[in-house]
């Protein structure tokens, strides 16, 4: 099991002092298919397999982030109803994950159709309350209230995860300085990169990541700031939304010398498959990227 975490100014630790980067994926549909029947031996733990190994590939070995959807609605490929699974599956798939050298960073979306109300019974917040109890034997959970909470049906300045347990909490507000919604300040901030794919052959995204993170890392009050989705992976380009340069890649990932982490997005990771040849090519860059960002 890896080590619970903790904010130091900008910086995340590790119960022991050492300083933490957020390394990992996006993997959107894990719990769904931890779910399925031999789900957790058969769709899950080769999956956590295949990312260590590219990750080592890649010349990075330490421990990796999965970022994992709690609920969404379909036609998503991580389509989950909330109230479709027992709470102890949540403390069962984390701690499988955290046996196997992972975080799992939660988060949700389409609030506004599968989980519309947000008090009351079965509301928003009570599912939040019983999601973060089954987190307080985990140490290596991080909790975010909602990914793109603007579109995906949460307030997150009034539906906030209690602090019960070791797990660090982010609100999934997005911005930067001048228009950042501080009152959705929790243990540390998220960022959504802009995509933009102009200035051939360096993108607007690849320099924006640099600017976002320094920007982030500097504001008042300093905390810790994770660029959580930015440009995505696939095996053909699309501009604007996906790339398939190894190139950027490595770059993205030496970004993380500016920021607390910064994750792979990607297509196969939107329904936690297996990486194609292209996309795992990128990884690998990726992870040589944020290992020579995190050399002293």
């Amino acid at each position: 099991m890896v080590s619970a975490l903790h904010v130091d100014g900008i910086n995340l630790r590790t119960s022991d002092g050492a300083l933490f980067k957020a390394v990992g994926s996006t993997e959107f549909a894990l719990f769904k298919r931890w779910l399925m029947p031999n789900g957790p031996t058969a769709l899950v733990a080769p999956i956590l397999e295949e990312r260590k190994r590219l990750a080592h590939e890649g010349g990075y070995d330490g421990p990796l982030v999965a970022r994992v959807m709690r609920f969404a609605a379909a036609p998503n490929a991580f389509a989950l109803d909330p109230w479709s699974y027992p709470m102890s599956a949540v403390t069962d798939f984390t701690q499988f994950c955290g046996d196997r050298g992972f975080y799992v960073d939660w988060t949700c979306g389409d609030a506004q159709i599968v989980l519309p109300n947000p008090t009351g019974p079965q509301g928003q917040q009570q599912h939040l309350n019983e999601f973060c109890a089954a987190l307080v034997p985990c140490p290596n959970a991080i909790v975010q209230t909602c990914n793109e909470p603007f579109k995906n049906g949460i307030d997150v300045s009034q539906i906030v995860p209690p602090r019960w347990g070791a797990y660090l909490r982010y609100s999934g507000a997005y911005g930067e300085s001048g228009s950042w919604p501080f009152g959705s300040d929790l243990d540390f901030r998220g960022y959504h990169s802009d995509r933009s794919d102009l200035y051939y052959p360096w993108p607007k995204w690849s320099f924006d990541l640099f600017a976002s993170a320094a920007s982030l890392s500097n504001m008042t009050p300093p905390l810790p700031a994770i660029i959580d989705e930015p440009i995505g992976f696939a095996e053909l380009a699309r501009p604007g939304r996906r790339t398939d340069r190894p190139d950027l890649a490595f770059r993205m990932g030496l970004a993380i010398s500016y920021c607390a982490g910064i994750y792979f997005h990607s297509d196969p990771g939107l329904s936690s498959d297996g990486f194609g040849p292209v996309v795992s090519n990128c990884f690998r860059a990726y992870c040589r990227g944020v290992t020579a960002g995190m050399r002293e």
